[in-house]
């Protein structure tokens, strides 16, 4: 087998690019961590307006990366949980919802 005539081409590396995705990358990882703290946080204090930036976290955060594909399904599995759980305990016990 020749590798002449098959027509490929390696890509060549760019650091810069590399640099700029795994950066992207990361900040779509801390986003999702920060969703599934701010959800779990909704629970117990104000539950519309942070599961609100939870789930707005959750949304940025799996448009935004590839690498961490299953956090971000979890962040916004969780935060759509938590805004339920939290809307009826903040019911049932009475406390404000804003």
């Amino acid at each position: 087998m020749s590798s002449v005539g098959n027509g490929y081409e390696p890509t060549p590396y760019d650091p810069v690019a590399e640099a700029r995705r795994n950066t992207a990358e990361n900040l779509a990882g801390f986003f999702a961590a920060a969703s599934l703290f701010t959800s779990l946080v909704a629970l117990a204090y104000h539950p519309v307006p942070l599961s609100i930036v939870s789930s707005l976290l959750a949304l940025i955060a799996s448009g935004m990366s590839v690498r961490h594909r299953t956090l971000c399904f979890a962040a916004v599995i969780v935060a759509a949980t938590c805004f339920v759980g939290g809307m009826v305990i903040a019911i049932v016990t009475g406390h404000p919802l804003w």
